[in-house]
């Protein structure tokens, strides 16, 4: 039978601290439940709840929708640790060690990225804080992620691949059995278009203006900026008094916007700023050091009902008419388009690969033959019509193009399975508890 050290000095502290007390009947209380044991190694419930919390958030992160919190996904991340765990004591008892500078410089880096990605140090802890993190638990996990992941490379460098081999005809077996799976080169499109943009109705922008109106004669009377924000903006930030947070030049989504922000001066409300999606009155807060600014904002969003949608379809099928019936597209983009990039230019927007468009313009463009001038597509930047300029057909990789890239597919997967056969050997080596 095994036993562990570390649970009997424990128990051996308990007894020398309880000695000559008297005995007090009372409830016994869980401080920590142990979900697994590795190598005298203990992973506590916390623990586990902590990896599942920073498994969303990196799923989050990635765009993607966090997992249902079912016993199938618990199981999959107390297997992953208890593996990181055994890898760990492998690479210990074999006096392997990870560079603790390069994992706190990385912890860092990622950190950054996230700063900028987010705006502010502060739109990142209250990102994190929805997630019931702090961002000493993310510095911390990430922390243990990039080191399991070093001693995971340093135990394959080792143990693993230098047993790999690759024949050269097992990758081109791999390339013909799965032939239908290759990466192709997309065809690519060089196109033209029109742009009707949809606007609100002069009533809704009559709205907005009595709204805009209103709250600068708020300002105007001496109110502060923080309350006006809250009582009267319409904006997603307004419960925040409308601080937006901590931007540098081109953090914006409109450069309007960002242009108007850097000739603030602090504690100035901007004359109201038209967007893509409302109308704002925007306030520099603080001038930083760096030259980052810190912002606020009273916002009114532009409604866009649905005959202003109809009235701008009725334009694009005007415009689109107009080029069937034989006048020159370009002249039609140059008059009617307002797409601000192309219009000057007939309309011509240049050479595509199918793959770098939207799912909605593939979806318009994928049958589209030279000259064609497709259908009105309705999309969030307005009515659109495209005509392809020119086409050129895309082509599937061939076996020379890919094999570098095969090849260490191939040898991955096979590494994959000698790791999970050298993971599972480890169990006989190591001592593993799966706790109730």
């Amino acid at each position: 039978m095994t036993v562990n050290k570390s649970l009997l000095t424990l128990a051996a502290w308990l007894v020398f601290m309880t000695a000559g007390l008297p005995v007090v009947a009372q409830e016994p209380v869980l401080l920590e439940r142990v979900v697994a044991i590795v190598d005298e190694e203990m992973i506590l419930q916390s623990d586990l709840d902590l990896a599942i919390e920073l498994y969303q958030l990196d799923r989050q992160l990635s765009g993607e929708q966090p997992e249902p919190l079912t016993p199938e996904l618990r199981e999959r991340v107390l297997a992953s640790l208890i593996e990181n765990k055994l890898v760990i004591a492998a690479a210990k008892q074999n006096d392997m060690v990870v560079e603790e500078e390069e994992i706190e410089l990385r912890v860092q880096e990622r950190v950054d990225q996230l700063v900028a990605q987010y705006g502010s140090m502060d739109e990142l802890r209250r990102a994190l804080s929805q997630s019931q993190l702090t961002l000493e638990d993310f510095r911390f996990r990430y922390g243990t992620q990039l080191r399991n992941q070093q001693y995971m490379r340093l135990v394959v460098g080792r143990f693993i691949r230098p047993d790999i081999e690759v024949m050269e005809n097992e990758v081109e077996e791999y390339y013909l059995e799965n032939l239908g799976e290759m990466p192709a080169e997309p065809d690519s499109v060089t196109l033209s278009n029109i742009l009707v943009r949809i606007q609100p109705s002069a009533e809704s922008r009559r709205m907005v203006q009595d709204k805009v109106a209103a709250a600068q004669a708020a300002l105007a009377a001496g109110e502060d900026f923080a309350q006006v924000a809250q009582s009267m903006s319409e904006g997603p930030n307004a419960v925040r008094g409308g601080r937006i947070g901590t931007v540098k030049p081109g953090d914006l989504f409109d450069n309007v916007l960002d242009q108007t922000v850097q000739k603030l001066t602090p504690g100035e409300v901007s004359q109201p700023v038209i967007s893509s999606r409302g109308v704002h009155l925007l306030r520099l807060d603080e001038l930083q050091s760096d030259g980052s600014r810190t912002i606020s904002q009273i916002f009114y969003p532009l409604t866009i009902q649905e005959v202003d949608v109809e009235e701008a379809r009725v334009r694009i099928e005007a415009a689109r008419q107009r080029a069937l019936d034989g006048e020159a597209f370009s002249l039609v983009a140059n008059d009617v388009s307002e797409d601000p990039v192309s219009a000057s230019a007939g309309g011509l927007l240049g050479t595509f690969q199918l793959n770098e468009l939207s799912t909605e313009f593939q979806g318009a463009l994928t049958s589209a033959i030279i000259g064609e001038i497709t259908e009105p597509l309705l999309t969030a930047a307005g009515w659109y019509v495209f005509q392809v300029v020119d086409r050129v057909e895309g082509h599937r990789y061939t076996y020379d193009e890919l094999k570098d890239d095969l090849r260490r597919y191939v040898e991955n997967q096979k590494i994959e399975v000698a790791l999970a056969a050298y993971i599972e050997g480890l169990r006989e080596t190591f001592f593993v508890d799966i706790k109730d």
